[in-house]
């Protein structure tokens, strides 16, 4: 990986440290600062598709709204690409938070971020967060977890 690249990937990294840490503290100026104004994001809840930084910042009120306390956004095994003006992020989350009983709501899901340099900064372009579900019922499985042992 050449220097410029692997600045990059150190910039795209921080920028998912400040998007736990702004998902935590439920700033949302923050969180849609990392999104380009364009983006289409297909999340694990609600709409099948948002488009457009006023669609999914209202998606995200929403979210903050049905969580009634803090909650946590922790990423893991996040691997980042990068390649010239477009980089591409994966990861593992681990998200959740109290609802209106007191009563903590966590799950673990899959996400994507493509990143484009979008006047010398690094915006997010697309996401997708998904979370499995079981085939003959239909269910999500929310207790679906990461494992050292899982096929790669």
């Amino acid at each position: 990986m050449n220097t410029e690249n692997r600045q990059d990937e150190i910039a795209i990294r921080q920028l998912h440290e400040t998007f736990e840490q702004a998902t935590k503290a439920k700033n949302l100026d923050r969180i849609m600062a990392q999104y380009a104004d364009d983006v289409v994001a297909f999340d694990a809840v609600g709409a099948l598709q948002f488009k457009g930084i006023d669609a999914y910042r209202a998606h995200w009120q929403r979210c903050f709204e049905f969580c009634q306390g803090e909650g946590f956004f922790e990423t893991h095994e996040l691997h980042v690409d990068v390649g010239g003006e477009l980089a591409c992020s994966r990861m593992l989350t681990h998200c959740g938070g109290p609802n209106a009983e007191g009563e903590m709501q966590a799950a673990w899901m899959r996400g994507t971020r493509v990143w484009a340099r979008r006047g010398g900064e690094w915006k997010v372009i697309h996401e997708h967060f998904s979370m499995p579900f079981d085939m003959q019922t239909g269910q999500v499985c929310l207790d679906q977890a990461p494992s050292q042992q899982q096929a790669g």
